[in-house]
């Protein structure tokens, strides 16, 4: 999974204002506000900063999280994206293209059932019990929902990023209509 993380130079957390809905896609910002991420985010460090993706348009709409220490040794980062394709089948075709270019070392990403059309996690490389870019790549009708993980490789285990990403969809699912049913169950 090739994940692009944005940086912003200001370092306050931002007010994502009220949340209103469209014909298009919500702001994630909104729908992940930052007095949620407080509890859904996996990392040691303190929520430091929220921003929009600066490539939002009406189809697709992404939200940045960091989570920065004062001597910035650590740079824990999430990235929430929502994409609204043209088809269901495009939506799978995509994310037929991100499994299959996930596949480290011969070791295929973690499938799992029952929280949408089709979802994965992936591994890292080196370990799969830790990742340092990791996430959650999901597929619901026309919706594609990607929530990526950068940072505290040593720290915070892949178990603990799943978990939060499990968390932030369900989040999701109970916030933007027509999303998905809001019961996640992770059929392992």
């Amino acid at each position: 999974m090739v994940i692009l993380y944005a940086t912003n130079r200001w370092t306050g957390i931002a007010n994502p204002g009220p949340l209103t809905l469209t014909d298009t896609i919500p702001n994630i910002c909104n729908i992940i506000p930052p007095a949620d991420m407080k509890y859904l985010n996996p990392f040691t460090n303190i929520l430091t900063n929220i921003f929009p993706d600066p490539n939002n348009y009406d189809t697709y709409s992404g939200c940045h999280y960091q989570f920065y220490t004062p001597d910035a040794n650590e740079k824990g980062q999430i990235a929430i994206r929502l994409i609204r394709w043209s088809s269901k089948k495009e939506a799978g075709e995509d994310f037929r293209n991100f499994f299959n270019s996930e596949w480290n070392g011969g070791v295929a990403p973690e499938r799992l059932y029952g929280i949408a059309d089709s979802a994965y996690f992936d591994f890292d490389f080196e370990d799969t019990a830790k990742c340092d870019e990791c996430g959650l790549v999901a597929t619901r009708g026309e919706y594609g929902i990607y929530i990526a993980f950068k940072g505290q490789y040593e720290k915070v285990p892949r178990a603990r990023k799943k978990e939060a990403a499990l968390k932030i969809l369900q989040m999701m699912y109970d916030r933007v209509p027509g999303l998905a049913p809001s019961r996640i169950r992770n059929k392992q």
